[in-house]
């Protein structure tokens, strides 16, 4: 569940608490327990940190920034209004998502201060082919929509500064001290709001506390072109329909992006990413 000086809280099966630390042969073997972890511990005689982490079994998917493994669902908030909608921010998390096997949300909030504007964007991202939530001032999720996202998941939350994250987790737990991190609008980086990662029980799930997402640039998080693409499902829809194999849609002979239904400004983001990856692919010769 956290994780502080090298001592751990598990959650056992029971719903009881628990300290462990790692064997010795985790350093060795160089692997670090992540909040997020499922484990197998053995009483270790000491009654100050009563049990051993003796396994780590397989992960899902691992993040580095911020350290948390085995997420399922990502909530990304965006605001329709105050501040802006950050589009490049959410289409970086949307490529990130399939690449790490984690399913998206988008959750749309403040919808109540321009609802055609929420309309509109809800379109975009819908006929996609990814799920829109939307909240406001007066509506917020339903409990049969949190039951159905959490049960059973590790879920986070995502988004640019003061679209509403920390109220959305304060309304869900009711747990006034969870600091949900922002990412800054001018770095995209982390404000470590807390000082480490921590899951909190909600509904058959956990909702992951942590310091926030940093390093989404897509020449630094190792995203290739054929992740960029799983970001995509509009494009992945014609793969092979165009007139060669190889077209990146970028305007070849013979594209056809046109019947994609992709929006110009989803293309417009699509194609300044895939340009940073070439660009990068080329400086470092790969």
């Amino acid at each position: 569940m956290k994780g502080v000086g090298g001592e751990y809280t598990i959650h056992l099966s029971d719903g009881q608490d628990v300290l462990a630390k790692p064997r010795g042969i985790f350093r060795k073997m160089k692997v670090i327990p992540t909040v997020g972890d499922y484990c197998e511990i053995e009483p270790s005689g000491d009654p100050d940190i009563p049990y051993t982490i003796v396994t780590i079994k397989d992960r899902k998917n691992l993040l580095i920034r911020p350290s948390v493994a085995n997420i399922d669902v990502l909530i990304i908030a965006v605001s329709i209004s105050d501040p802006q909608p950050d589009l490049k921010l959410l289409d970086k998390l949307l490529i990130l998502c399939p690449k790490l096997r984690i399913d998206p949300v988008i959750l749309l909030t403040k919808t109540d201060l321009a609802p055609d504007k929420a309309k509109e964007l809800a379109a975009v991202y819908e006929e996609a082919g990814f799920r829109i939530l939307q909240i406001s001032k007066e509506e917020m999720l339903s409990d049969d929509v949190v039951r159905a996202l959490f049960r059973g998941h590790t879920v986070g939350v995502a988004g640019q500064s003061g679209v509403g994250k920390s109220t959305l987790c304060h309304r869900l737990t009711g747990k006034e001290h969870i600091e949900v991190g922002e990412i800054s609008e001018r770095l995209k980086r982390g404000k470590h709001t807390t000082r480490h990662v921590e899951l909190f029980p909600y509904e058959g799930g956990y909702l992951i506390d942590t310091p926030g997402f940093s390093s989404l640039e897509v020449d630094r998080i190792g995203i290739s072109e054929e992740d960029l693409i799983g970001g995509y499902p509009e494009l992945l829809k014609i793969a092979g329909k165009c007139r060669f194999q190889d077209c990146r849609h970028r305007g070849e002979l013979g594209c056809r992006v046109q019947e994609s239904g992709i929006s110009e400004g989803r293309l417009a983001r699509y194609r300044e990413f895939l340009d940073i990856i070439i660009e990068t692919s080329k400086r470092y010769g790969k």
